[in-house]
């Protein structure tokens, strides 16, 4: 590689978006330049020259990361997304999953936007059962055994209330249950594989309970 001038970049002929950068150090870093599915412009580092990444390495590397960018994720974005999750609680990653919902960036297993209907259900869910049980935990610190618990409280009846609307003499009634648990366990597992998607944790802890 050519020495490169400070602030200098200079691009691969044969990867497009894949780039040797020098700042104001001596370092060069491969990055890589692209555009999310929403239009957004992304840099995306991948190292600096030197072991392990000479060239060939860096361009594999950029190829992997432009394979991924083409089927819809955001890799510099997701980095940023685990670097702020210290102080993500359940109750956040649930303002944002239904957030996402809403705006129709999820999508069903039929690759079709939920309708409202569900939508609402799942707002009562996650309002009824989920944050009151679980909202206030961090979501990297939440374990199989939270998740237990939550299902095991909602059979025994705490959150079950009955609470007034802000229509004449409407009331709502939240039910606790067998079949309440079962379901809300159903949509923590989803909302939990949606933090995984987003990089906010490496794992579904909602996976393998009974």
């Amino acid at each position: 590689m050519r020495a490169l001038d400070p602030g200098e970049t200079i691009w691969d002929t044969a990867v497009t978006g894949f780039a040797a950068r020098r700042q104001q150090s001596d370092a060069v870093t491969y990055v890589v330049y692209y555009r999310t599915s929403e239009g957004r412009q992304r840099w995306f580092r991948i190292g600096r020259h030197g072991s392990p990444w000479t060239p060939e390495e860096a361009r594999t590397k950029a190829l992997r990361v432009l394979g991924g960018v083409a089927r819809g994720s955001d890799p510099a974005g997701d980095r940023r997304s685990r670097r702020g999750a210290t102080g993500v609680t359940v109750s956040d990653l649930c303002n944002q999953y239904l957030a996402d919902v809403e705006a129709g960036r999820l999508l069903t297993r039929r690759r079709t936007a939920k309708r409202p209907s569900t939508i609402a259900t799942d707002r009562s869910r996650i309002e009824a059962h989920i944050r009151p049980l679980l909202g206030h935990l961090p979501l990297a610190a939440v374990t199989q055994d939270d998740i237990e618990r939550l299902l095991h409280d909602i059979i025994a009846g705490t959150t079950r209330r009955r609470a007034k609307l802000n229509r004449p003499h409407a009331l709502s009634n939240v039910w606790g249950g067998r079949g309440a648990a079962s379901r809300s366990w159903g949509l923590l597992g989803a909302v939990l594989a949606y933090a995984v998607r987003r990089g906010l944790r490496a794992d579904n802890p909602a996976i393998g309970v009974v």
